[in-house]
């Protein structure tokens, strides 16, 4: 079989998994990866899955919205099943305790362990790539990728899990849900793998802020350069302080790294702070950005990496980006470029790409 990706709604996740089954009759794949409607946290989308494929490794966590090749959907299920031709083995590990410095130590090690250890796995670098993915109410992603940076040098692409309204958010591995934890897959692929990152944004202001005073673990920032953020925040964009909050999403925070743009952007006012989606650490500088026309921009970026058949691909976008592509009613074209290819993808709450950012794209295309 080769890589097959499906979109399905169901009455609830085992009437999901039971379609899933029936589309994919008489294969086993190696790897189910899936993004699933936080409307199905009343049912057991992991266990059902797992049931269904019980011979697959499945992984995968909850979403606000779905991709799947040209479509945008929500309320349903995402399904990427990964055959053997693609990814000849995959290890699992779950952390539990993001808290805990030595569990990202112990998770590593397993996953080299699972292939021969850690010189085996980096003496063909180029075939092993890892798939991370939060639940986001944890808030722990700086630090576990902090540690994952230093624990691992295979590179792990992912994102942090995301619910509607009335849903909760949720990560999933091989028939267990779990919250407040992280899951992380190694893939070891039979003929390599590409990671790209869009963020669709560029610089606003070269003027450089430093954050003099923040509250990394809560992602709460109180000063630039030793004066109230929201007031040199709307110093830079020329705007009155009131009124700021209307520009988070299209003026965004950039750590700026060897022309590489990381973004971090507001939330909201917090008392004499401002909240943001991804901490900043005192002593960073930044940027003020601007986003820009995201199809293009993604176009572009898949283009200049994706230069052959891919096997599939993964995107990881970030549910502003998501929001952005809604509000200026591109959709369509959006998706189109992913519909080139065998793909799915769920609005994130957070991107996982050498650290944790957001507002930006994340893809793994699988060769």
């Amino acid at each position: 079989m080769a890589v097959q990706t499906l979109s399905l709604k169901g009455t609830n996740s085992a009437d999901a998994a039971s379609q899933a089954k029936k589309a994919l009759q008489g294969q086993a794949p190696e790897v189910i990866l899936f993004f699933a409607s936080s409307s199905y946290n009343t049912s057991h989308p992991a266990e059902e899955l797992k049931q269904a494929f019980p011979e697959s490794t499945v992984i995968g966590c909850t979403s606000h919205s779905e991709f799947c090749n040209a479509d945008f959907t929500n309320g349903s299920f995402s399904i990427m099943a990964i055959d053997k031709e693609t990814v000849e083995d995959i290890a699992v590990e779950v952390i539990t305790d993001l808290d805990d410095p030595q569990a990202v130590v112990h998770a590593a090690n397993a996953l080299h362990n699972h292939f021969g250890g850690t010189e085996a796995v980096f003496n063909h670098f180029d075939r092993y790539v890892g798939i991370i993915l939060f639940e986001s109410s944890a808030k722990a992603e700086e630090t576990v990728m902090d540690r994952l940076g230093t624990a691992s040098d295979v590179l792990f692409v992912g994102g942090s899990s995301s619910a509607g309204d009335d849903g909760v958010s949720r990560v999933y591995a091989d028939g267990k849900s779990y919250e407040k934890a992280a899951v992380l897959a190694l893939l070891k692929t039979t003929k390599g793998y590409d990671i790209l990152k869009t963020q669709s944004a560029s610089v606003f202001s070269e003027r450089k802020l430093t954050a003099t005073k923040s509250d990394l673990k809560n992602r709460i920032l109180y000063e630039f350069d030793n004066r109230p953020c929201g007031e040199v925040y709307a110093e830079v964009l020329g705007v009155p302080v009131d009124q700021i909050q209307d520009y988070f999403v299209s003026n965004p925070l950039g750590v700026i790294a060897d022309d590489e743009i990381f973004i971090r952007t507001f939330n909201e006012k917090s008392g004499d702070g401002i909240t943001l989606h991804c901490g900043i650490a005192e002593g960073t500088e930044i940027n003020v950005l601007k986003i820009g026309d995201i199809v293009d921009d993604t176009q572009k970026a898949l283009d200049k990496t994706i230069s052959y058949e891919p096997a599939g691909v993964v995107n990881f976008n970030c549910l502003y980006r998501t929001l952005e592509i809604q509000n200026r009613k591109v959709e369509k074209p959006y998706c189109a470029l992913f519909g080139r290819y065998p793909s799915i993808g769920f609005s994130t709450s957070g991107e996982a790409f050498l650290g944790h950012i957001n507002e930006t794209s994340t893809v793994l295309v699988l060769k």
